[in-house]
């Protein structure tokens, strides 16, 4: 007990809010087709787009600044199509204009350096601030919609990268919501497949393997709807945290991040 009221006192002194400078001023639901503007302070106002209609997903993420300059940062698209009895899952990732197919080995490395361009951009560093917030504020539950799914799983594998400069992971500290869900008497339980750990010291001495989120601090409980451990974020920490890190081939380019490469097919819990 001692030790669940220490952690989330700690958190609650080194953590601060996802971001002062960013605010939601825009949030529209319509057919289907979500439409959301966050502005952070005078650096970058970004238009994400979230639509799962008629078999088809979309995230659709651009800047704007002060000037009025627009940049279309990524869109990723994933659909399903009917081939005799089977249905086969497909996924594309647009940068700098360019589309890649996710499934389409070829294109990894040429894919990578696009993505590399684009966390070189210095007004797309506050992206994984700006949707840890619609994370936080608008709770859209990523295990009911592919395109919010999307949004979720880039900006957790984004939020602690080396490359951008705004981290959201509090590497010194333990979200206290792993206590509610983990141990030998939760007091929450699991939702989807989601699985609790009856000893979470082990659990978290060993980085929250599995958990969504980056490491243990912040936990995403809207991902899969807790802070349990589940299928899909362990295949991504196994993609992004082993010897090579965020530069593992399936974590650079993303496939590992929005699409499962061992079991082909898009990512959920």
């Amino acid at each position: 007990m001692k030790l669940v009221l220490f952690s989330s006192l700690l958190y609650l002194v080194v953590s601060s809010p996802v971001s002062p400078s960013c605010k939601i001023v825009d949030n529209v639901l319509q057919d289907q087709e979500r439409s959301i503007e966050v502005e952070c302070g005078e650096e970058v106002r970004f238009s994400v787009n979230l639509q799962d209609k008629n078999g088809v997903s979309t995230l659709d993420v651009t800047g704007q600044k002060a000037s009025g300059q627009t940049t279309r940062f990524l869109t990723v698209t994933h659909h399903v199509t009917n081939e005799g009895t089977h249905e086969v899952p497909s996924m594309t990732l647009t940068l700098n204009g360019k589309q890649f197919d996710v499934k389409d080995a070829s294109s990894a490395e040429e894919e990578a350096v696009a993505i590399e361009s684009l966390l070189e951009n210095p007004d797309f560093s506050l992206f994984p601030v700006a949707a840890r917030l619609i994370h936080d504020e608008l709770k859209l539950p990523g295990w009911t919609s592919p395109s919010v799914m999307f949004l979720y799983r880039l900006a957790m594998s984004l939020s602690d990268h080396p490359q951008l400069s705004h981290s959201l992971t509090f590497f010194d500290t333990v979200d206290p919501a792993l206590y509610d869900y983990h141990g030998e008497a939760p007091s929450k339980e699991c939702k989807l497949n989601g699985e609790s750990l009856p000893d979470v010291e082990a659990h978290i001495a060993n980085n929250c393997i599995g958990t969504c989120g980056p490491k243990c601090n912040p936990c995403w409980e809207w991902v899969c709807g807790d802070c349990c451990v589940h299928t899909g974020c362990r295949r991504h920490d196994e993609f992004c945290r082993g010897s090579l890190g965020k530069f593992h081939k399936d974590c650079v380019s993303f496939r590992g991040v929005l699409w499962d490469t061992i079991t082909d097919t898009p990512y959920d819990c």
